[in-house]
């Protein structure tokens, strides 16, 4: 009965991938919902970028108090 149950939740699972692979099929041919998740990307990688030039500022601050 275990295996039946593990197999019926793989298939479920399964079933679960090929919709969410097939709503990401339609929007990679919208164009307004590439122009989003482009700019959302770009502010994500923005805000990374400024929080490590402010890590390592702070680094080189506390670097040259030591010496």
């Amino acid at each position: 009965m275990h295996r039946v149950s593990q197999n019926l939740i793989s298939s479920r699972a399964a079933q679960s991938e090929n919709v969410k692979l097939e709503i990401l099929r339609q929007r990679i041919n919208d164009e307004k919902y590439l122009n989003a998740a482009i700019q959302r990307m770009a502010l994500i990688l923005s805000k990374e970028l400024m929080d490590l030039t402010r890590e390592s500022m702070r680094h080189e601050r506390q670097r040259k108090r030591r010496k």
